[in-house]
């Protein structure tokens, strides 16, 4: 592509500075219309192969969008899958935390008990 482009860039500033050049060389109306009626079919040429390449290049950039929008598409589902295979491999791991919690809650609710009893069992009646 970066080719094309330079291919481009050369057919317009060849062409910009074509017309510059007979715009500005010393030629009187008539020898300037003379040589502008036969560099026509040259400036036609060159229009016609800047509108080729435009057109080309048109394609190749929705070319790249929708091949880039199938690699998104495909990184979404390699992601979604790769969320659910961590999600499958965790589970044991978080239903071990989840009865280790519940067993530290019901440790701390017992020591809250013997630490009541012992406080009911200190105070005189």
């Amino acid at each position: 592509m970066n080719k094309k482009m330079l291919t481009y860039g050369l057919f317009v500033g060849g062409a910009i500075g074509a017309a510059a050049a007979l715009l500005y060389a010393p030629l009187s109306g008539k020898e300037l219309r003379k040589q502008m009626r036969e560099s026509k079919d040259e400036w036609i040429k060159i229009a016609n192969e800047f509108k080729e390449n435009a057109t080309e290049l048109k394609e190749s950039v929705t070319k790249l969008s929708q091949d880039g929008k199938e690699i998104i598409k495909e990184l979404a589902t390699d992601v979604k899958t790769a969320v659910e295979e961590w999600q499958h491999e965790i589970e044991p791991t978080k239903e071990a935390m989840q009865t280790e919690i519940k067993n530290i809650q019901k440790t701390i609710a017992e020591l809250e008990n013997k630490l009541q009893e012992g406080k009911d069992a200190i105070r005189p009646s």
